[in-house]
């Protein structure tokens, strides 16, 4: 690994995890100043905001960037018209799982609209910030929200605020919105576009397998939510959620690997140099040490600072944390199928995970209640992890 991608993998890994610990600030003020079943409809809606809001990145932003490079060519008409029929067709979309889950009141409908287009611009900056290798202003555009609640999370503890469960989302969904005038610092070629619908469909394909991949990885957190909410009720989800937020960290460095290694194997590949498997193993190897510290940490800090009523969230982070590092893994290598062009892939890797997470969960929650689901995150993330190494070596054979 060149001394230059460790650099901008431990930039951007610094500004996530400073970025998150903002976050994570927030959460823990939300969950000491509400209700346990309050914190559960809040994680839900929450989470399902910045999934399904995900949907009009839909794997646009890892094919813009892959593409653009590999290929040398300007791919920003496309890349905005795509974004644009995604949102019109998300949004609309995503408002009737709201109130089939019970979170449909009025204050709360309109603060998602206001959220969701929030996130739209936030992922789309996101790609292109990717592209031009500008991770300062990538690492911004998640530094102002979390900035944001951050000082609302210091008010909070200091007892100067104490928002109910309207309040806290307003904050998460308007804080995700002054993030759009990092727009104006994008080059003039990147602020000019028009709407291409010239073979629109055969882009839309080819990010398909890998959007599938990308929703179900992005969402993961709001599926698990949503399955605890159907099994259990609004109570268990705030308990499982503690758990998967504070393992959610793995999913940060995930994201700054990937980041960086995406452009960088682009190039590779656009110069004819081969894919640099002993990266991935020593950065793999890493995480799961990680996993391992991060496990026995957290089990001192939800009993002592959460307290009693999240006790049993303390008794499933090992599940969570390990299932967490090792989709980690398996995400932050899914940029070899981008720059191999075989997206294909993706979706019979996701397909597998979600399917394995489906169908445990049927057969370990009534046993094992929330333990039976953090163990069946566990285990279909291994199984990601065996299906997403087996497509790498057949098509490394092949190659």
């Amino acid at each position: 690994m060149s001394s230059k991608s460790i650099t901008k993998i431990s930039f951007v890994g610094i500004g996530n995890v400073f970025n998150a610990g903002l976050g994570f600030l927030f959460i823990a003020a939300v969950a000491k100043s509400v209700s346990v079943e309050d914190f559960g409809r809040y994680a839900l809606i929450t989470t399902l905001l910045v999934s399904l809001a995900k949907i009009t990145d839909f794997g646009t932003n890892s094919l813009f960037v892959a593409y653009s490079i590999t290929q040398n060519r300007n791919l920003i008409d496309k890349f905005f018209t795509i974004k644009l029929i995604l949102f019109m067709v998300a949004l609309p979309l995503s408002l009737p799982i709201l109130y089939l889950l019970k979170l449909s009141e009025p204050s709360l409908l309109l603060l998602y609209i206001f959220g969701f287009i929030g996130y739209t611009v936030n992922f789309a900056l996101f790609g292109l910030f990717q592209k031009l290798e500008q991770y300062h202003k990538l690492i911004a555009l998640n530094t102002i929200p979390a900035s944001v609640k951050g000082t609302v999370a210091l008010l909070m503890f200091m007892g100067v605020a104490k928002p109910d469960l309207t309040g806290a989302f307003l904050i998460f969904s308007l804080s995700i919105v002054p993030s759009a005038l990092l727009y104006f610092y994008l080059p003039d070629e990147f602020k000019r576009f028009k709407i291409d619908t010239k073979d629109l469909k055969k882009y839309f394909l080819r990010t398909m397998p890998a959007g599938t991949s990308q929703l179900m990885g992005e969402g993961w957190s709001a599926i698990s939510n949503s399955i605890a909410k159907i099994a259990k009720d609004f109570t268990d989800v705030g308990v499982f959620y503690l758990a998967d937020k504070i393992s959610s960290a793995f999913s940060l460095v995930s994201l700054s690997i990937f980041t960086v290694l995406l452009p960088n194997n682009a190039t590779r590949k656009r110069d004819k140099s081969k894919y640099d498997f002993l990266e991935t193993g020593i950065l793999s190897g890493g995480i799961l040490i990680l996993s391992v510290v991060a496990i026995i940490l957290a089990k001192l800090l939800i009993p002592a600072f959460f307290g009693e009523e999240y006790l049993r969230s303390a008794s499933i982070i090992n599940f969570t944390i390990m299932a967490s590092a090792i989709t980690a893994i398996h995400t932050f290598m899914e940029n070899y199928f981008y720059v191999e062009n075989k997206t294909g892939a993706l979706l019979y890797i996701a397909l597998t995970k979600i399917g394995t997470l489906l169908l445990l969960s049927v057969v370990l929650i009534p046993i094992f209640a929330l333990s039976g689901l953090a163990m069946a995150q566990l285990i279909a993330a291994v199984a990601a992890v065996l299906t997403t190494l087996g497509f790498m070596r057949v098509y490394n054979r092949k190659s």
